[in-house]
C-alpha cells in the first residue's frame, strides 16, 4: 500500500513538471522596438521627357509670293513677331476699291434719305401715291444694306492685308523653314515649322505602385545633365499601359523651364512613413506587423503592403513593434519581451 502512494505522489509530480514545461515553451522571448524608430520616408525616381506642347506648321491663309522670309532654323521668336511677308499690293488695291465703293454707296444712302423724307412729307399732303412712297421706303433699305456690304468688303480687305504678314502665335524656336523667298504659295501651304518654348511639360512613366506616393509628394525634381527644375503634378492619367503596367504622369514646371526634348528623370519622396522591407510577414493572404498587446502578439495586417517591398503605415510612432522572434509569431501568441542588450 505504501508502495502504491509513493508511485502515486511520484506520477502526480513527474505531470506536474511536465505541465509547467509545457507552458514554458509556449511562451515565445521576443524583443520590441518603438515603430518610430524604424520609419524611414523612401525616395522614388522615373524617367521623364520634357515635352512642347504645340509644335506648329505656320502656314499662308492667302495666295501670294514671298517677299520677305528672314528667320532662320534655332531663331527664338517671341509671340506676335514677324516670320515672313508676302507681296500685298493686290490686297491693298482691293481696300483701297473697297473704300472707294463705300463712298458711293453713302451717296446713295444720303439721297435715298433725303428722297424718302420728302415722301413722308407729300404723304401727309396726299401729294404721292402709296405706291411710289412705298419705292422710296425700299430704296432707304436696299442703299444701307449695301452700305453694310462694303463696310464688310473692306473689313475683308483690311484682314488679307494683315494676313500678308505671317506671325508666331506664341513664343517659339524654328526648327524648320518649309519655304524660301520668292516663292508663290497658296492658302493652306507651311512656311516654317515652330516649337513653343515656353508651354512645357514634363511626360513621366510611374510604376502603378508607386503612383500614390507621386500624388501625395510635395517636393518633385526634374533632374537632367544641365540641371534641377523643381516641378508640380498637374494629372496622373487614369490609364495604366498594358506591358509596363506604368502610369503616365504629366508635370508642370513652378520655375523656371529646361530645354524643350530634354529627358532625365524625376524624384519625389514620400510624404507616408514607410517600414524597411524586412520587417513585414505575412500571415495566410496578408502582409503586417506583430505588436505587443497586454503579453500577446498581435498581428496588424498593412493595407497595400507587397512582399519585398517597403511597406506604408499609419500606425502611431510609439507603437511597440515586436523585432527579434516575429518570424515563428502567430496571432494571439503569448510572448515575453526581453530585455535589448546594449553593446559596451
Amino acid at each position: 500500500m505504501r508502495q502504491f502512494r509513493q508511485g502515486l505522489l511520484l506520477l502526480c509530480l513527474l505531470v506536474q513538471t511536465g505541465i509547467g514545461l509545457s507552458a514554458d515553451q509556449a511562451i515565445t522571448h521576443v524583443t520590441t522596438t518603438p515603430l518610430g524608430s524604424q520609419i524611414f520616408y523612401p525616395r522614388f525616381s522615373a524617367p521623364a521627357t520634357a515635352l512642347s506642347l504645340n509644335e506648329s506648321r505656320i502656314s499662308a491663309e492667302i495666295s501670294g509670293r514671298i517677299v520677305s522670309l528672314e528667320v532662320r532654323v534655332g531663331d527664338r521668336i517671341a509671340r506676335k513677331e514677324p516670320l515672313a511677308e508676302l507681296d500685298c499690293r493686290s490686297n491693298q488695291i482691293r481696300l483701297r476699291q473697297a473704300q472707294a465703293a463705300l463712298q458711293a454707296t453713302q451717296a446713295r444712302v444720303n439721297l435715298a434719305e433725303r428722297q424718302f423724307q420728302r415722301s413722308q412729307s407729300l404723304r401727309k399732303a396726299k401729294s404721292i401715291s402709296e405706291e411710289l412712297y412705298n419705292q422710296r421706303e425700299a430704296d432707304v433699305a436696299t442703299s444701307r444694306a449695301d452700305r453694310q456690304a462694303q463696310q464688310a468688303s473692306i473689313e475683308e480687305a483690311q484682314l488679307n492685308i494683315e494676313r500678308c504678314t505671317l506671325r508666331t502665335p506664341f513664343d517659339a524656336i524654328v526648327l524648320e523653314r518649309l519655304a524660301s523667298e520668292g516663292e508663290w504659295i497658296n492658302p493652306g501651304q507651311a512656311v516654317v515649322r515652330l516649337l513653343d518654348s515656353q508651354q512645357l511639360e514634363i511626360s513621366a512613366q510611374i510604376p502603378v505602385d508607386q503612383a500614390d506616393s507621386l500624388a501625395g509628394a510635395s517636393h518633385i525634381m526634374f533632374e537632367e545633365s544641365h540641371g534641377e527644375y523643381p516641378l508640380q503634378l498637374r494629372e496622373l492619367l487614369p490609364v495604366i499601359e498594358p506591358r509596363s503596367r506604368n502610369q503616365e504622369a504629366r508635370l508642370l514646371f513652378s520655375e523656371r523651364l529646361a530645354l524643350p526634348g530634354s529627358s532625365g528623370r524625376i524624384n519625389w519622396q514620400s510624404a507616408a512613413p514607410h517600414l524597411p522591407a524586412d520587417l513585414p510577414v505575412r500571415r495566410g493572404d496578408q502582409i503586417g506587423l506583430f505588436i505587443a498587446n497586454a503579453g500577446k502578439a498581435q498581428f496588424v495586417p498593412l493595407p497595400g503592403a507587397l512582399e519585398g517591398q517597403p511597406a506604408a503605415t499609419e500606425l502611431p510612432p510609439e507603437t511597440e513593434i515586436i523585432i527579434e522572434g516575429r518570424l515563428g509569431l502567430n496571432d494571439g501568441d503569448p510572448i515575453q519581451i526581453a530585455p535589448i542588450e546594449v553593446a559596451e
